[in-house]
């Protein structure tokens, strides 16, 4: 497994002491999700789209950044949320598979959480059956000032793009 691939797994950084984990928190649908901050490249604004006839539902299609070409998923598709009106995405992650970049279309980027590993509840510890994209479920303060604690899913980029 490369380096590249562990951290992408919501792995702790090596360099730090408390084990925290960097999270990208992001909007698709009507859920926050959180991508490890490891595993993606850039966030931009959506590029023009080449779509790709005969395509899978949840492959928009290809994006060309720096004459690099990306396939361009939907985030919400691709985790078969039913999303009643679906507005145009509004940023591209790129996010690194471990073996290519993906671009990843969700509606809006939230913010970069620093989550200590008593934020956060792994698939495995909670007994439930969870997409296999599913890491687990991270708790982040809310933008609010009630004290209350907002959940983020967390999505394991190499499961979920493949690598």
């Amino acid at each position: 497994m490369s380096l590249t691939v562990q951290k992408a797994t919501l792995a702790p950084h090596t360099d730090s002491e408390t084990g925290a984990i960097a999270v990208l928190a992001v909007f698709a649908g009507d859920e926050a999700y959180g991508f490890p901050l490891s595993a993606v490249r850039e966030i931009l604004m959506p590029p023009p789209l080449t779509e790709v006839p005969r395509a899978p539902e949840h492959l928009l299609g290809v994006i060309t950044v720096r004459g690099q070409i990306i396939t361009l998923i939907d985030l919400p598709k691709m985790l078969h949320l039913e999303v009643e009106q679906h507005e145009p995405y509004g940023r591209v992650l790129l996010v690194d598979n471990g073996e290519e970049l993906i671009g990843v279309a969700v509606d809006r980027v939230i913010q970069v959480y620093r989550m200590e590993p008593d934020q956060i509840e792994y698939a495995s510890a909670m007994g439930t059956e969870l997409s296999e994209y599913v890491v687990g479920v991270g708790r982040v303060p809310s933008d609010s000032s009630s004290g209350r604690e907002d959940m983020l899913i967390l999505i394991d980029p190499v499961s979920l793009l493949g690598a």
